[in-house]
């Protein structure tokens, strides 16, 4: 415990805040302006009058300036590095890891490496982004503030769960005892969710002392699945499970509640390109409170967010659009909250009235379902294609027909009134959802919905 909380706050040093957002934004973008190539001059004429400006006078004009798509970063990746990256050492190189010893002189003595790490996206090469030491200290802080919002507290064990090919969960399982060791952090992998990696994870967790599990929602679904299926007992006196990267209906949150009983399950927000930005406040998991320490947030346009990533600055991530909906408000303090947050803006069907219904939509359908039937519903899965639509219920008791039948005529009813494009609408009752997990899991989606990675997929060389 002791190594840990000191490796906690000597190697992945917590970030100062004795700034205001203000004086990092100024920071940022002074260096931007000169030292990044793909920013060099955008700033100059907002940075020779901002000082000038009041606290809402300086936002203001700060939201006039060039919004970053991911075209941009596809398009001018090796702009967005700052001129010092020429000179760092590549650490991870074709998704090959670097001896124990190097890793430790490069990452933690002299401090000179670099990494790339790929986003997630619906394009088939997904697009990357650097990270320097002080980036990659900025990104690792943004996750220890989001498992701290989650109950967890430095020099505690945590256990993550990711899929092998992701986020180099392999080269990290690698160093688990080194990293159990100094950072309390282990890495569980696996290539499909079964029953051994299920047992090899609650094994973990005990063995670890673990207080928290890092999960995607999906797959913390088919963990707490295979418990019920396989007759393994609630796993008690886990505190903590922070989920993030998808949507997480209430139906699913409940289920997986039974079977962790002890644990608080809350859901951060987050991007490869910035790392975590919100968390999960008060019950709803649509609503969000900014870490604003690390992060700007605006609503852009056509129903996305602008992220600008106030501490990084090796690779900066400036107003860069996030396909994805929600409200963003500002306290007089500049504090900042996201509402209904809805995931991904394109994941949606067009209403009878012309309207978009997302994702809450249909969480709040299953959830007038569950107390209508008796939570009968333990997760819900919606494929289209038109003039197709396919609903998808996983039922607490696969043999429960008489739920079953009351499911489908209710859905028949709402879905061909609500959505009239769809005229053949069919409820299918599978006892789980088999799914790649080295993509996102979509509530909506079309045909498949399998066509966005998730970030950190593609390991080789960005470039």
């Amino acid at each position: 415990m002791i190594a840990r909380k000191f490796a906690h706050r000597n190697i992945l040093k917590p970030l100062p805040t004795e700034r205001s957002n203000r004086a990092h934004l100024v920071s940022l973008l002074k260096h931007a302006n000169s030292a990044v190539p793909f920013y060099k001059g955008k700033y100059t004429e907002f940075l020779r009058h901002q000082g000038a400006l009041s606290d809402t006078q300086f936002w203001d004009e700060f939201a006039k300036t060039p919004i970053t798509t991911k075209q941009d970063l596809k398009d001018h990746n090796n702009e967005f590095q700052s001129k010092h990256f020429g000179n760092l050492y590549e650490l991870i190189r074709d998704g090959a890891p670097p001896s124990l010893m190097s890793a430790i002189s490069h990452i933690f003595i002299q401090r000179n490496f670099k990494v790339s790490i790929s986003t997630g996206g619906t394009s088939g090469i997904p697009t990357y982004r650097w990270l320097d030491y002080s980036d990659a200290n900025v990104m690792a802080q943004s996750f220890l503030e989001s498992f701290h919002a989650n109950g967890w507290q430095r020099g505690e064990s945590f256990i993550v769960f990711y899929p092998l090919q992701s986020y180099f969960t392999d080269s990290y399982a690698q160093f688990n005892n080194t990293l159990d060791r100094l950072f309390g952090f282990s890495m569980v992998p696996f290539e499909d969710v079964t029953l051994e990696r299920v047992q090899a994870l609650l094994k973990a967790l005990r063995e670890r002392k673990s207080t928290l599990l890092v999960i995607f929602p999906c797959v913390l679904q088919r963990v707490a699945e295979l418990m019920k299926q396989n007759n393994i007992p609630p796993f008690e006196g886990l505190k903590t499970i922070n989920v993030s990267g998808e949507f997480f209906m209430d139906c699913s949150k409940a289920f997986v509640q039974e079977m962790f009983p002890d644990s608080r399950i809350e859901i951060t927000y987050g991007a490869v390109e910035v790392g975590e930005v919100a968390h999960q406040y008060g019950p709803s998991s649509f609503d969000y409170q900014v870490f604003s320490d690390f992060a700007r947030l605006e609503e852009g346009p056509d129903e996305s967010l602008l992220i600008t990533s106030l501490r990084q600055k090796g690779f900066p991530m400036i107003r860069y659009q996030m396909e994805d909906k929600a409200i963003v408000q500002t306290d007089e303090d500049g504090q900042q909250y996201l509402i209904q947050l809805e995931g991904k803006n394109t994941d949606y069907l067009i209403g009878a009235d012309g309207q978009r219904y997302y994702t809450s939509f249909f969480n709040h359908m299953v959830n007038m379902m569950n107390e209508e039937f008796g939570g009968a519903i333990i997760h819900f899965m919606l494929r289209y294609n038109e003039p197709s639509m396919h609903m998808n219920f996983v039922l607490r008791d696969p043999q429960n027909k008489t739920a079953a039948r009351a499911i489908e005529n209710a859905c028949l009813s709402t879905m061909m009134r609500t959505f009239p494009q769809f005229t053949d609408v069919q409820v299918h009752f599978p006892d789980h959802f088999d799914h790649d997990y080295t993509r996102k899991f979509k509530i909506i989606g079309e045909g498949d919905g399998l066509a966005e990675v998730v970030g950190g997929y593609y390991k080789r060389k960005a470039g």
